[in-house]
């Protein structure tokens, strides 16, 4: 009987984390490669991570690290037990490394025996948040996701385009979407909104992400353009940020649901008017592909990963104009057939280019090649 090829996800905090883009790519594709009998899907976890509970297959297994590990040696440290644990017991034909810190242990793996495939997805050193110490180990990681894996990735053609002199073989995997398929309009009783009738931010409450832009235009403007704007984000590290952006909460129609899971964004993301990102640096964003994939109007901020996704011009503004995104919030707000038709183009899109499917598929392939 022929042995199952054997790939392991390490990078976010786990299959049942809802923490951030990392989190929600990798049980994506993890779930539509378990589909396959030939191929034994593991995905390393922080023990206790309980975001996202859902049931499994047999060829889906979590390898769970200690929490404490977790907590008392941070990030690096997690993902290192995750990359000693591959090495030295799992032994599986290919390792994916998700995003810039744990791709500093490439050449590691490599050494080991381990197919590497590095997947980039967002320049990570380039955020605004860390030390001089965290930037640093990141660019380590971006110089090693390039130089030593076997394979390298990235799920922003701009990412790719960026790196294409050192490693020309550079491979753009772009991020899947599908349709939220179960989601009534009950749940929205409890921040009292109805469908089609409010705004909605949902990312991590972090300054490059510009929600302090949103807040003050949305406070700016006249209350027969203003809807309930919602945001759903946490897991700031940044408490000065995050207390400036409280002030908000004054106004009645300003609400901070903090951090939830994806089940519990679903059918806030399928009832809203439009969902807005400012977001000054993305690789390929998750939520932006959902609102597409829900036929959602969108504003997004016009830098070049998010034009990549959206393409047209009546979803972007000049990123950090408040002008411009004061126009944009303005018009969503009052014109519902603009945000109709808005969302409808945007819809074929999705499904015309962003499949989960097709992403896990290429993953395998690289995991085999060569």
């Amino acid at each position: 009987m022929k042995s199952k090829h054997t790939i392991a996800f390490i990078g976010g905090r786990g299959l049942f984390s809802s923490y951030g883009g990392v989190e929600n790519a990798t049980r994506e594709i993890a779930k539509e490669l378990s589909k396959r009998e030939d191929v034994a899907v593991n995905v390393y976890s922080v023990e206790g991570e309980n975001d996202e509970v859902f049931a499994y297959s047999d060829n889906l297994n979590v390898i769970a690290i200690s929490r404490s590990i977790y907590k008392s040696l941070g990030q690096h440290g997690y993902i290192l037990a995750c990359v000693l644990h591959a090495l030295f017991k799992l032994r599986p034909n290919a390792v994916f490394l998700f995003a810039s810190g744990p791709c500093v242990f490439a050449p590691i793996l490599r050494l080991g025996g381990i197919r590497v495939i590095s997947s980039i997805r967002g320049m990570d050193s380039a955020r605004d948040k860390w030390g001089r110490l965290s930037r640093n180990i990141l660019k380590l990681g971006e110089y090693c996701a390039w130089k030593f894996s076997h394979q390298f990735t990235a799920n922003s053609k701009k990412i790719v385009e960026n790196f294409s002199k050192k490693r020309p073989d550079s491979h753009f995997i772009p991020n899947g979407c599908r349709a939220v398929t179960d989601a009534d309009c009950a749940s929205l009783d409890k921040y009292k909104v109805e469908r089609n009738g409010y705004l909605l931010f949902a990312a991590r409450l972090d300054p490059i992400k510009r929600l302090h832009l949103l807040l003050e235009v949305h406070r700016q403007l006249p209350n027969d353009q203003k809807l309930p704007l919602i945001i759903a984000g946490g897991n700031s590290n940044d408490l000065e940020y995050e207390a400036k952006l409280k002030q908000y909460e004054n106004d009645e129609k300003v609400m901070f649901i903090g951090h939830i899971s994806s089940s519990e964004l679903a059918p806030l993301m399928k009832h809203c008017r439009a969902f807005i990102l400012p977001s000054v640096i993305e690789g390929m964003s998750n939520s932006l592909l959902s609102a597409m994939a829900n036929g959602k109007a969108i504003i997004a901020a016009d830098i070049e990963e998010n034009r990549d996704v959206v393409e047209l011009d009546d979803a972007l503004f000049e990123k950090d104009s408040f002008e411009q995104l004061q126009i944009s919030v303005a018009r969503v707000s009052t014109n519902a057939d603009f945000c109709q038709q808005l969302g409808e183009k945007l819809a074929v899109l999705a499904h015309e280019k962003y499949s989960w499917e097709n992403t896990a598929e290429r993953f395998l392939e690289l995991s085999r090649a060569g």
